[in-house]
């Protein structure tokens, strides 16, 4: 018979007690006026509130507050306070937001439900004070799709009724326009005749109707010391040769705003009515030298339309010049692959950078290759624990940033209190002015020192990017001896050619090497 054998059940008691929760991370989000002084006082109203609120609360901390300053709320990707308030959720750190109403999160229904959907997956919850919407209990999204229906329709709405006015005021030709063209000024909402500049506009249809080119007509004006409007370029030349303002006439409506989110404006290419009013102010040049001057440029069009499409090259769209900006395009010279400037040679203009061969791009890509392959401990190591190192500094800013927060809070009641007694006639224009332009200069000082301090928190997805190169590096060969373009596009995002003969390869994951032209 077998003997009992005795079982022996040790309690493991907690380390942490019940009630040591953590404590909630709770951020807030607001659109403030486009008014500068209601800007500030707006900003530091909602920073005392969520202060004020979450400082009574024993379970939640202030993470940030997030303001977006007289940005439209149809779009989101628009506003860059939005944009950081998702990638601090997507880092962890925030676990609630606070927002006032639906409308200040968003007029765009769409974006509403797709974004609460991604802090959801982030664990961040949304509670939207005014609407009583929090979507941390909420079950169904009906109700925010409903409110934030609602503030779309109501955002359409304003858009047509601007659209509406504008439209019905171009039918009777009482339209005003917004801009005057180069050899106009707008005065009393009627087009004046700027003389000087319009000897310029009838010279430019003049030497174009001659035989000279667009790039041409700004390259000599550019060279010319005497000329105004600089600088002259093809395309704004090629846009007054076809703009029917120097003829007296206006072609209204071309652009306009489709009901659809997000609001922007786009060419009207026949989507909608267009009005031409003849005769709608003093005219520059006549009919027949404006109607040459089409005719001309729409036989220069049909000849570019028979050309052969432009070919694409391993290199296109990777290279740009580290002068103007500019991408580089390939040119064939007695066989050989050139790279250049593509402004080179544009209205006259001349770039300090060299035209490269491919074949030195190649061997300077390989180089640069080989020398991060055999560096790659310093270089690619080391630049990753430097990235670490800089993310974990930002906990032991959090100070900084609640004294900077503190002090803004007090910034602002002190503005708030020179606004009463200026209402009150305490104090007067002058006075109220020179008080508060230091205040507004120290919160505007403020501010951008508080930016300053959380751009430095180095994203989470820069260093996992790293670390993917570190895998990418390692199923590579050890040295390049034969260039393998697949390579090249695998690694580097673009390639920047400086003045001083060295190319910068910028990589996808934002590590950036220089090395020196190997030329052939």
């Amino acid at each position: 018979m077998t003997g009992t054998i005795l079982k022996e059940v040790k309690v493991i008691r907690p380390t942490i007690g019940v009630s040591a929760e953590k404590k909630l991370r709770v951020a807030a989000y607001c659109r403030v006026s486009t008014d500068s002084a209601d800007q500030i006082n707006s900003f530091m109203t909602q920073v005392k509130y969520y202060n004020d609120y979450i400082r009574i609360s024993e379970s939640m901390i202030l993470v940030d507050i997030y303001a977006d300053e007289g940005i439209t709320g149809t779009s989101v990707k628009k506003r860059d306070e939005f944009q950081r308030m998702l990638k601090d959720s997507k880092n962890g750190k925030i676990d609630r937001i606070f927002v006032k109403s639906v409308s200040r999160f968003a007029r765009n229904s769409l974006e509403c439900i797709e974004n609460i959907r991604l802090l959801k997956s982030y664990g961040t919850t949304v509670l939207f004070e005014n609407d009583a919407i929090d979507t941390e209990k909420m079950n169904s999204e009906m109700i925010l799709y409903i409110k934030s229906a609602f503030a779309q329709s109501e955002a359409l709405a304003g858009s047509k009724r601007v659209s509406t006015a504008f439209r019905m005021k171009m039918e009777t030709g009482n339209f005003i326009t917004c801009t005057a063209p180069f050899g106009y000024r707008l005065e009393n909402n009627m087009l004046i005749l700027i003389p000087e500049e319009a000897d310029i506009v009838k010279r430019i249809f003049q030497e174009f109707s001659a035989g000279k080119g667009c790039g041409k007509i700004a390259s000599d004006f550019n060279n010319d010391p005497e000329m105004v409007n600089k600088p002259w370029t093809k395309e704004g030349v090629r846009y007054m040769l076809s703009n029917e303002k120097y003829i007296g006439d206006s072609l209204l409506q071309k652009t306009y705003t489709p009901a659809v989110l997000p609001l922007r404006n786009i060419r009207n290419n026949g989507e909608i009515d267009q009005y031409y009013v003849q005769n709608s102010h003093d005219a520059i040049i006549s009919r027949e030298v404006f109607e040459g001057a089409q005719r001309l440029l729409q036989k220069k069009k049909d000849k570019l339309i028979t050309r052969c499409p432009p070919k694409k090259y391993g290199f296109s769209n990777h290279i740009f010049c580290g002068a103007c900006g500019w991408c580089y395009k390939r040119h064939m010279q007695k066989g050989i692959a050139y790279w250049v400037c593509s402004q080179n040679g544009t209205a006259g203009k001349r770039c300090g950078t060299h035209n490269l061969t491919e074949e030195s791009i190649i061997r300077t890509f390989m180089a640069m290759y080989n020398r991060l392959r055999q560096n790659e401990k310093e270089i690619v190591d080391d630049t990753l624990s430097q990235l670490t190192f800089l993310k974990s500094k930002v906990t032991s800013k959090n100070s900084d940033i609640s004294e900077i927060d503190g002090e803004l809070v007090a910034l602002g009641e002190q503005n708030s209190m020179y606004i009463r007694l200026r209402e009150k006639d305490i104090m007067d224009d002058i006075s109220y002015m020179e008080q508060t332009a230091e205040l507004q200069k120290r919160i505007a000082e403020l501010r951008s020192r508080r930016l300053k301090i959380l751009n430095e928190d180095d994203d989470e997805c820069c260093i996992e990017t790293l670390r993917k190169l570190k895998q990418q590096l390692s199923d590579l060969p050890a040295a390049l001896f034969l260039y393998d373009h697949s390579i090249f596009k695998s690694l580097i995002r673009s390639v920047k050619v400086g003045t001083d003969d060295v190319l910068t390869f910028e990589f996808i994951c934002g590590l950036k090497l220089r090395e020196c032209v190997k030329w052939n």
